[in-house]
Order: structure tokens, then sequence, then C-alpha cells
């Protein structure tokens, strides 16, 4: 079983994957980041009960909770529709711009 310290760890990772970072990188680095590791990692990482774990130990408040739940619906739902899953749409959509600010949000918010 993997540890708690262990699933943190991979949570922040999966936080790192996402980001307005990716607006100034390669179309390479954006294909592999979001729909390779970050399609994967949500799903396990930012699950609510992985989340409430971490609430219930102090590693995380209501704030960094209740984003990371909103950054998890919002890709899941754009995951959906198979038009927004390619670099370009990445690039000019707002629906994925507002998913790379709240990654934003949720890493500035951290603090274990």
């Amino acid at each position: 079983m993997i540890s708690l310290e262990k699933r943190y760890e991979n949570f922040k990772s999966t936080i790192e994957e996402c980001g307005s970072y990716l607006l100034l990188e390669d179309d390479d680095t954006i294909k592999h980041n979001l729909f390779e590791e970050f399609s994967i990692d949500v799903i396990s990482f930012l699950h609510e009960d992985t989340l409430n774990l971490f609430l219930d130990e102090g590693m995380i408040d209501n704030d960094i909770l209740g984003k990371s739940i909103e950054l998890r619906k919002a890709y899941l739902e754009l995951e959906r529709i198979p038009d927004m899953l390619n670099v370009e749409t990445v690039k000019t959509s707002e629906k994925w711009k507002s998913i790379l600010r709240k990654s934003d949000e949720i890493k500035e918010l951290l603090y274990w």
C-alpha cells in the first residue's frame, strides 16, 4: 500500500503537470504533461477520498480541497469532448486556460 506521504507527493506532481507555464512549452511537452501524465494522475491523486485524507492530516486546507475538486471535475468534463483534447485547443480555449490557472492557484496555496 502506498504511504500517505507518497500519495501527497503524487498529488503535488499531478498539480505540477498542469499549469499556465505549459502555454510557453513546445507541443510535445504539452501533449505529454496533459494527455499522458495529468489525464491518468488526476483520476487517483485528485480523487475526493484522497484529498479528504490530506485534509484530515492537515496536509491541505479547505481552499486547496475545493480548488482541487474543481480542477478534477473541469478536466474530466473537458476530457469527454474529443475536440478539446489537442494542443491547439489547449493554447486557445478559455476552458483550458481556466484549468491551467486553477492548477496555478493550487500550487500557490500548497504549504506542506
